[in-house]
């Protein structure tokens, strides 16, 4: 009984230093360039005992909230069976730990947390990033601002483009909160546009406008049936309008207003390389997950592209997270990963248009965050072992679980 007693007395403190522990590897996993005390190599092998722990003391949970999505599971399950496939084994099982660790990480993040908790945790977490790369940038030019932008605690202007847009996008949805403390939100909201801009990032900047754009249908979903539909179709109109004159107009919108060129920064020639290459000698199984780059089949795509000057087999990648899937799992990787996005993006759109609640209108634009800015950009979405990693992954598995409690909520009021 004392030491029941204990615990219970003690279970504050114990929460709050869980919830440390748990920004602090947010922190780390975002890619936050920041040099720690101790090497990095140990950071990174002090992770595995933390989620091992994690996966002890909450496996019921777990097991249950993992289960809640089987299209992710099997993604996951045939990323690490592809060690039988692999090209390259070693590559593929040291890669695999990283998606296990992500996999249990973002399993817990979703057990462990409600979907406000989860915001406010991610605010915070990018919160910090933004703070101290503004300190870094201000303080020590020469590190946190490189010769094409503002790259902050990041070690590139891209990393830190992509975690303010998310973040901007988070503190604006926060703001509609009237709580006495929203102005934090607003603050937050600016200071993540201005380092968004000041990356000089031509992708996040254009993806922060694009994920901006759709900001106004959480108030047109609030609205009546019948003038909600009016407006939700006005609204796909004027969205589909936007996108043609974007295509109607790309070369002069990526050349001169973005400077990326209309082979996005040399990225074509390498995706018509993989698809070519992939196609003709492994379409539906790919190289073993992680190990394309280090198989011939990789080093042909560099050696012919203008990878070839500066490029290292290890560290390279396909510039695309859907690319680099269909390399490393081919066409059943794939797949497998449209499923998961397709479901999860429709179970999320019931539940925004039954409950309006802002949580789900956020996990609405954390997928197509996600799935926009994977076109362009690798480490992302439930393939990547980073932040980017765990948030989709306890996303999807939050949606999975909020659409099964919305069902049986519906069956019992039918009965």
């Amino acid at each position: 009984m004392i030491g029941l007693n204990n615990l219970a007395i003690h279970r504050p403190l114990v929460e709050r230093l869980e919830l440390v522990v748990t920004v602090f590897w947010l922190l780390y996993f975002m890619d936050a360039n920041v040099p720690p005390p101790i090497p990095g190599s140990i950071v990174n092998s002090l992770s595995y005992p933390f989620v091992a722990i994690v996966l002890a003391l909450h496996w019921k949970q777990i097991a249950y909230v993992a289960s809640r999505n089987i299209p992710l599971l099997v993604f996951v399950s045939v990323a690490m069976f592809s060690l039988v496939w692999s090209a390259d084994f070693s590559n593929t099982l040291g890669i695999n730990r990283g998606l296990i660790r992500t996999f249990i990480f973002g399993a817990y993040f979703a057990t462990r947390y409600s979907l406000k908790e989860q915001m406010k945790i991610l605010a915070w977490v990018i919160g910090i990033a933004a703070v101290l790369s503004l300190v870094v940038c201000l303080a020590i030019p020469s590190y946190g601002i490189g010769e094409d932008g503002w790259q902050g605690i990041f070690p590139y202007k891209n990393f830190m483009g992509r975690s303010m847009v998310l973040g901007a996008i988070l503190f604006l949805l926060m703001t509609f909160n009237k709580s006495r403390q929203h102005w934090i939100s607003w603050i937050g909201f600016g200071l993540t546009i201005l380092l968004a801009v000041l990356s000089q990032s031509s992708t996040s900047i254009l993806l922060l406008l694009l994920l901006l754009s759709q900001m106004p249908l959480y108030g047109l979903i609030q609205q009546q049936y019948k003038l909600r539909v009016i407006l939700l179709s006005l609204a796909c109109i004027l969205i589909g309008a936007v996108v043609m004159l974007i295509v109607a107009n790309q070369e002069i919108i990526l050349v001169d207003v973005l400077g990326e060129g209309t082979t996005f920064n040399g990225r074509t020639p390498i995706w018509s390389l993989i698809i070519e290459t992939v196609s003709q000698e492994r379409p539906w199984l790919g190289y073993g997950y992680g190990a394309f780059w280090t198989s011939d089949a990789g080093v042909h795509v560099i050696l012919n592209t203008w990878a070839s000057d500066l490029a290292i087999p290890e560290s390279f990648n396909a510039h695309s997270v859907y690319l680099e899937i269909f390399a490393n799992l081919g066409l059943l990787g794939l797949i497998l990963y449209g499923i998961v996005f397709i479901t999860v993006s429709i179970q999320s759109a019931i539940l925004l248009l039954s409950d309006k609640k802002i949580e789900f209108f956020w996990l609405f634009q954390l997928l197509l965050f996600t799935s926009l800015a994977s076109l362009a950009d690798v480490g992302l979405g439930i393939s990547a072992t980073n932040a980017y990693g765990i948030l989709s992954i306890a996303a999807c598995m939050s949606i999975s679980l909020e659409y099964q409690r919305w069902r049986k909520k519906k069956h019992l009021k039918k009965a």
